[in-house]
């Protein structure tokens, strides 16, 4: 940003910066006006700093941050958990998110299978572990690293999930004016799922909508 200059006011001039209250306030007009600010020879030096023609740009660049409109609104902006389910890179709102550990035993269920993975201890609780890739129809890479694979819980009132995810970025921050519809791919496995797509890393992520992901494991799971 363009300053104003100073210079138009010379440095012996400034009383307040030496013999003024940013000084040794050694100036007898102190005992008047108790402040610099109620003085009038900072008054007059004011004057004379605000009537001093502005520097090259400087009017052009204020009309320009004048001008300009801040779209981004309350509301607009979202941190989520970015994650890869086999090939596909996906989004939660960290809204839900409780933690991020590494995958440990799972405790089967008796008669259930498929959707419902099974049952883990996370610090003394159990949990319902789903399997999430299944619900959202993501497909599975041929070779998997197991130590990029997380366990991640997410919460919703007092839902609680788990779900493997087979790596684990970082939390990003999202415009959400800015999410585009998922491609035609997408859509047909888990688009209900999805709110929209935004691009990170060279690559798409299809951020999910936590609301009708925890209404869609109420009904398939419980």
């Amino acid at each position: 940003m363009i300053a104003k200059p100073l210079n138009v006011i010379p440095p012996e001039d400034q009383c307040w910066n030496s013999i003024g209250v940013r000084g040794d306030r050694s100036c007898p007009e102190l005992l008047k006006v108790t402040h610099c600010n109620n003085c009038p020879v900072f008054a007059s030096a004011g004057r004379r700093f605000l009537d001093a023609p502005s520097p090259t740009g400087y009017l052009a660049e204020w009309t320009t941050r004048l001008a300009a409109r801040d779209d981004t609104r309350d509301g607009d902006e979202s941190s989520v958990l970015v994650f890869r389910l086999g090939d596909e890179w996906l989004a939660l709102s960290v809204a839900v998110l409780v933690e991020v550990t590494r995958t440990r035993l799972l405790h089967r269920i008796p008669h259930r299978a498929g959707l419902l993975a099974g049952m883990v201890n996370i610090r003394g609780e159990l949990h319902l572990c789903m399997r999430l890739d299944l619900i959202l129809g993501a497909t599975k890479p041929q070779e998997s690293d197991m130590d990029l694979r997380r366990l991640v819980v997410i919460r919703r009132e007092t839902e609680v999930w788990a779900f493997a995810a087979d790596e684990v970025d970082q939390v990003h921050r999202v415009l959400l004016p800015d999410l585009t519809n998922a491609a035609p791919t997408l859509a047909r496995s888990h688009g209900k799922l999805t709110r929209g797509v935004f691009p990170h890393a060279k690559r798409s992520v299809g951020l999910l909508d936590e609301t009708r992901l925890f209404q869609t494991l109420r009904e398939r799971l419980r």
